[in-house]
């Protein structure tokens, strides 16, 4: 039960800033001008932001997926930490590396790097299955920086154009969080081993 209580405020942010509309929206949202003048929080409060009612329960629907496959066996604070730095990293990764961006909202971002990690450290799943998920989801990034994506495709649903550099480095940030909790655990793994001889 406790495991679901982190993904649970976490979706609750998310409507309780909806709720909270424009003026919430604006104090939040990624504002290139505003993080230039110090308001850093924004690098991260962004990610609870969103464009519309569709917007955010799309993201909700995401983050209650990526919750149903993460290891149950992880703390509250080691998932904490976790979207502390895809939120961070993805949020950073805009600000330096998208400076025509001025504005940006939203969760997927950090939701594409929080459902690679969520099923690279998933317990629940072969390790074909794993690597098959983390391989499509990768090349669903990658081809929405190809010239054939649209990223108005959603315009009407979603009230905005999707910010597919948010993927990309939500999915980065979700690639070596993964990675680095893979590798934590196959080093205990050998450390237990090695005691047992």
């Amino acid at each position: 039960m406790k495991f679901y209580l982190f993904w649970a405020v976490l979706g609750l942010l998310c409507v309780v800033v909806m709720l909270g509309g424009n003026p919430v929206m604006d104090i939040l949202r990624f504002d290139r001008l505003a993080i230039e003048q110090g308001q850093i929080w924004r690098l991260f409060t962004a990610h609870i932001s969103h464009l519309s009612y569709a917007h955010a329960g799309m993201n909700l629907a995401a983050l209650a997926l990526t919750a149903y496959v993460a290891d149950q066996r992880r703390t509250a604070l080691e998932w904490s930490l976790c979207w502390v730095w895809l939120m961070g990293t993805t949020g950073l990764g805009l600000y330096l590396l998208a400076p025509d961006l001025y504005y940006y909202v939203g969760l997927s971002g950090a939701l594409h790097g929080g459902l690679i990690a969520a099923i690279m450290t998933s317990p629940y799943y072969s390790a074909r299955i794993r690597t098959l998920v983390v391989l499509v989801i990768v090349g669903k990034i990658l081809w929405e920086q190809s010239p054939f994506y649209d990223d108005l495709a959603n315009l009407a649903l979603i009230g905005g154009r999707v910010e597919s550099r948010a993927h990309l480095f939500g999915g980065i940030a979700g690639l070596i969080w993964g990675a680095t909790m893979v590798l934590r655990v196959r080093i205990s793994k050998h450390r237990a081993e090695q005691s047992v001889e």
